[in-house]
């Protein structure tokens, strides 16, 4: 084959992509389509964007792994037999973990998976944070956890913010798989939390937070030795405090990342496609292994837009047996991934990160990053003058998905200012004997109109306040204990309660704090309707009539929700105590 050539060869091999719901698979067709070999997709969901391509001839749809596992691999092997297909290549885990844990019971040969005890170990974020520290490979500090009783040791190591990973990206739950991804932990019942959920899937590992650049080194390699290597750099990524990336850019290739990668590589004895995740902090120079993804990844279409066509050496590596010559990548060219960059700009524009952990984006930056669709060097992961269908249906979906924010916040609006009508029309229309205050946890807002109230009411009337979380005794946020003690309340021993029949039924009055919790009250006591509102509701104007959980953000938003439930209990109880007077 000569360099450069846009056919792979005069063979008309026939290759099966799955998971062709996603953008990355969409790269896959197209990047083998547009090499001149037939190419067949595959997904567990209706109407997957690969479908809409130029390049897809047949689309199929099999079982959900995540649900029925064996059922998915009888489909794999009927196709294998019935299709033809020279190679089938899974894109995400949820098909390569099932291939790999039935890999006896399948032709693994025609399967683009790389070796059993290599795939293992990536898949496994334990075994990969113990395999680079072998190769002293630097990785943020860890600690494996299984078990509740080890958080404090690790916590008092590793500090806050504190870094929640699965150990597996597909865990199990009593439904089948799961797919699971990392979170975040700002304090200690914060940790306590992610991490009991976390540990209904399997095992989790707890890292120290280490702030950079998130940095991939992508590559393919044979039998250990990387014969391609394509470096990104995420210039946006969804959440804001780290995740998939919604524009991203080629550069440069890392020297340090790259031998990183070599020893890894080699030490796997890896064959096939890889991206090795770094955090790269740009002011001193070093770096953090984050994980290796050893399947395609997210980014995929910028490498091949920049010149790294990756899918077409995957098939020259497993089906000709050798990857022909290429030139090196081009640098500075970026892609964005449309839909997910519309949420980053919404997470941006609300500032949805906590400043501890990530630098948010000014609006020069946004608008910066804005002009770059003008640039020649930028390409869309979905849209495309060549394959124009896919990017069609996607700017369908976003229209759609904004316009349904729109009605949804719009409606959202209105029953706000309506729930705010009722607050203050039936504020101080009834005698009280009994208050229950609710919201989620009952350790910040509830406990402090609690509390509150009982100081301003003694005994005239009995209260209550509860939460929806199951756990129940909890003491209150040490935060809200010292924002309220500056407003002489004492929730110092403060238990937490979990809401119940007898506390719905028994209240005369129940005061929620979001709209949320007057829902999922009356999804379970619907006969409480009529006496529920919202706290906010009688004091606030407009739509403005909820009070926001404080839990894990800033002192200043402890200290607002602080006046705000004063204020409200002020406004109903000083009209239950003229009721009561009267």
């Amino acid at each position: 084959m000569t360099q450069g050539s846009s056919r792979l060869s005069d063979r008309t091999d026939t290759i099966l992509v799955l998971d062709g719901d996603q953008t990355s698979a969409l790269a896959v067709v197209r990047s083998l389509g547009h090499s001149g070999l037939v190419v067949d997709v595959a997904s567990a969901f209706e109407s997957p964007i690969c479908a809409a391509s130029r390049h897809t001839r047949l689309c199929t749809r099999y079982p959900d792994p995540l649900q029925n596992e064996s059922r998915f691999i009888n489909w794999i092997n009927e196709r294998m037999e019935s299709g033809g297909y020279a190679l089938i290549i899974p894109v995400t885990e949820r098909t390569l973990v099932p291939l790999l844990r039935h890999r006896e019971a399948i032709d693994d040969t025609r399967i683009a998976m790389a070796p059993s005890d290599a795939l293992e170990q990536v898949l496994d974020k334990e075994r990969t944070v113990t395999l680079a520290t072998r190769l002293d490979i630097p990785v943020p500090r860890s600690w494996p956890i299984d078990s509740l009783d080890q958080l404090d040791t690790a916590a008092a190591d590793l500090g806050y913010p504190m870094v929640i990973k699965p150990s597996r990206s597909v865990g199990h739950g009593n439904d089948g798989g799961v797919q699971l991804s990392v979170s975040y932990a700002h304090n200690r019942d914060d940790l306590e939390k992610q991490v009991r959920h976390a540990l209904n899937h399997g095992a989790v590992i707890l890292q120290e937070y280490f702030r950079g650049d998130g940095v991939g080194i992508e590559l393919i390699a044979d039998h250990g030795e990387i014969r391609f290597a394509f470096q990104h750099r995420r210039l946006h990524e969804v959440p804001l405090t780290g995740g998939g990336s919604s524009l991203r850019t080629s550069e440069a290739i890392s020297p340090p990342l790259l031998a990183a990668s070599e020893k890894l590589i080699k030490a796997l004895k890896w064959h096939g496609v890889a991206m090795v995740e770094f955090k790269y902090d740009t002011r001193t120079g070093e770096f953090r292994l984050m994980e290796i993804n050893g399947r395609f990844w997210g980014s995929l279409p910028l490498a091949i837009a920049a010149g790294a066509d990756f899918p077409r050496m995957l098939y020259e590596l497993i089906c000709e047996g050798r990857i022909a010559p290429r030139p090196p990548a081009r640098e500075n060219v970026v892609c964005r991934q449309l839909a997910r960059d519309v949420d980053w700009l919404e997470h941006v524009l609300r500032r949805n990160a906590p400043a501890s952990l990530v630098r948010l984006p000014s609006w020069k930056d946004v608008l910066r990053d804005s002009a770059l669709v003008f640039s020649p060097r930028h390409h869309f992961d979905v849209q495309s003058l060549r394959d124009p269908k896919p990017g069609l249906i996607d700017l369908g979906r976003i229209v759609n998905s904004q316009v349904k924010r729109v009605t949804d916040l719009l409606r959202r609006r209105w029953q706000l200012r309506r729930h705010g009508q009722r607050a203050r029309q039936a504020c101080g229309k009834r005698p009280i004997k009994t208050v229950l205050f609710l919201c989620y946890g009952n350790i910040n807002r509830s406990a402090l109109a609690h509390a509150y109230a009982a100081q301003r009411l003694g005994r005239d009337v009995k209260l209550m306040s509860a939460g929806f979380h199951a756990q129940g005794d909890r003491p209150a946020d040490p935060v809200m204990v010292e924002t309220a003690a500056a407003q002489g309340i004492d929730l110092s021993g403060w238990k937490s309660k979990s809401v119940d029949a007898t506390m719905v039924a028994s209240a005369d009055l129940v005061l929620a704090m979001e709209l949320p919790h007057i829902d999922r009250l009356l999804k379970q006591y619907p006969d409480a309707a009529d006496k529920t509102f919202l706290l906010r509701g009688a004091s606030a104007i407009g739509n403005d009539v909820e009070i926001i959980d404080p839990y894990g953000l800033s002192p200043d938003i402890y200290q607002t929700v602080c006046r705000q439930v004063i204020c409200s209990v002020d406004t109903w109880l000083g009209h239950t105590q003229a009721h009561t007077e009267r």
